[in-house]
C-alpha cells in the first residue's frame, strides 16, 4: 500500500480515499498508526473511512493530517456525529459514503459492506446528511464496483438534483473515456476509481497507473 500511495502522490492525484472495509466488522476504527505512516509518505489530500464511531477517534485521524474523514455505517445509529464533526472542524471535512444497489426495481441503501439493507428512501437519506453537516457524498453502486462495466448513469442522474453539496461517483469506472462521457452528462464533482488504475487487462495483472498530467488537465479545462 505504502508503494501505491507514494506513485499517486507523485502523479498529483486530486485525492487519495482510504476505506478500511473490514474495521466496523472487527468493531475497531482504522489503524490510526498505519494512516500516519501513509500521510508521512503523500503530499496530496487524504481522505479516511472504516469503523470511526465518535470525535475522539475523527480528532485523532485529523490531527495526524487527514483532511477528510469518510463515515458510512455509523450514520444509522448516531447521525448526529456528522453534526459534531462539521461543528468542530468544517462541513468540509466530513464525507458521507452510501451504498445503493437496485433492489426490486428501486434504488436501495446498503450499509455493513452491503449486507443490511436500510430503509431510509434514498433521496429523503441524501438530503438528511446534508441538513446535518456533510460537505460532500460519495454514492457508490455496489453491483458495479470493481467490475470495471461503467458508472451507472441512471443513478446519478436519478440523484443529481438532491443535494447542493458535491456528489462524487463510485463504481464500475471503465476508463478515462467513460469518465470524461460521464462529466459531459452529469454535474457530480468528482469520479472515485479504484480499479482501473490498479490493475491493467484482462487478466488484470497488478499495475499501478494513472494518466499522465497533461491528459488530466485537457480532461479537466472543460469543466473548469
Amino acid at each position: 500500500i505504502f508503494n501505491a500511495v507514494k506513485i499517486y502522490s507523485e502523479k498529483k492525484v486530486h485525492e487519495i480515499q482510504i476505506l478500511d472495509i473490514s474495521a466496523r466488522e472487527k468493531n475497531k476504527c482504522v489503524n490510526i498508526d498505519l494512516i500516519k505512516k501513509i500521510r508521512s509518505e503523500i503530499s496530496v489530500p487524504l481522505a479516511v473511512g472504516g469503523g470511526i464511531n465518535n470525535i475522539n477517534q475523527v480528532s485523532s485521524l485529523i490531527n495526524e493530517g487527514v483532511e477528510k474523514v469518510i463515515l458510512n455505517s455509523v450514520n444509522f445509529r448516531n447521525i448526529s456525529l456528522i453534526d459534531e464533526i462539521a461543528n468542530k472542524f468544517g462541513s468540509q471535512s466530513v464525507v458521507i459514503s452510501i451504498d445503493v444497489k437496485k433492489y426490486e426495481n428501486k434504488y436501495e441503501i446498503f450499509s455493513y459492506n452491503g449486507t443490511k439493507k436500510e430503509t431510509i428512501d434514498l433521496i429523503e437519506y441524501l438530503k438528511n446528511v446534508q441538513n446535518h453537516g456533510a460537505g460532500e457524498i460519495l454514492l457508490t453502486s455496489i453491483e458495479r464496483e470493481g467490475t470495471k462495466t461503467g458508472l451507472d448513469l441512471n443513478l446519478y442522474e436519478y440523484v443529481k438534483n438532491a443535494v447542493h453539496i458535491p456528489l462524487i461517483a463510485s463504481g464500475g469506472a471503465k476508463n478515462m473515456e467513460n469518465i470524461i462521457n460521464f462529466f459531459n452528462k452529469s454535474p457530480f464533482s468528482a469520479v472515485s476509481c479504484g480499479k482501473i488504475f490498479v490493475f491493467y487487462g484482462n487478466r488484470d495483472a497488478v499495475l499501478i497507473n494513472y494518466p499522465d498530467k497533461i491528459t488530466i488537465e485537457n480532461m479537466m479545462n472543460n469543466y473548469e
